[in-house]
């Protein structure tokens, strides 16, 4: 039985280490300019929008998407069409409220429901608790931040837009915003 567990706890183990950093984040040759390596490319940051606008699609919504680097600086935005401008800035503040926390605004938003002291407190920090922001994770590192707003999916579709792109990604937060994408019928 021992061995079995190992066995198993191996493969799990080999499973959640498959992800590649290098293949993510911007190339050595950048990285010499910007003195920062893990930080996303431009290249995984635009496939990851267009998941997202896949994902919007196929849901018949429209969503607003922005990648950040880690030090905040955008690295792809999209704007499908319909969206009005507060569709656009809350999925910025999303973004830029993943970078300041280093979790997601579900997470944050769960902190702050119910709770007026924190919510006053909160109210001075440039933090936006709605869920639709995720930190982009590979092999343990923060290598970006996704925002979305919008649409009335905008964790799931960050989510899926993480997990097809990128691959695993930190399990999303439960509670009062929306179930876990995992937990969801297709």
């Amino acid at each position: 039985m021992k061995t079995y567990l190992a066995a198993v706890l191996a493969m799990i183990a080999g499973a959640a280490s498959a992800q590649n950093l290098n293949k993510f984040v911007i190339s050595d040759e950048a990285a010499k300019k910007t003195l920062i390596k893990n930080e996303i490319s431009a290249d995984a940051a635009a496939k990851i929008t267009q998941a997202c606008v896949d994902f919007a699609i196929k849901n018949n919504m429209a969503v607003s998407v922005f990648i950040l680097s880690p030090t905040g600086q955008i690295v792809h935005a999209h704007r499908m069409d319909g969206q009005v401008p507060i569709n656009t800035e809350t999925a910025l503040l999303k973004a830029q409220s993943v970078l300041y926390t280093r979790d997601s605004t579900h997470a944050r938003a769960n902190q702050v429901a119910n709770n007026v002291s924190l919510q006053l407190r909160w109210d001075k920090l440039p933090v936006f608790p709605v869920s639709g922001g995720l930190p982009i994770v590979v092999d343990g590192q923060m290598i970006g931040a996704i925002g979305v707003g919008g649409g009335n999916r905008d964790e799931d579709c960050a989510y899926t837009a993480l997990t097809t792109v990128i691959g695993p990604q930190p399990p999303l937060a439960g509670g009062p915003s929306a179930p876990p994408l995992a937990t969801q019928t297709k």
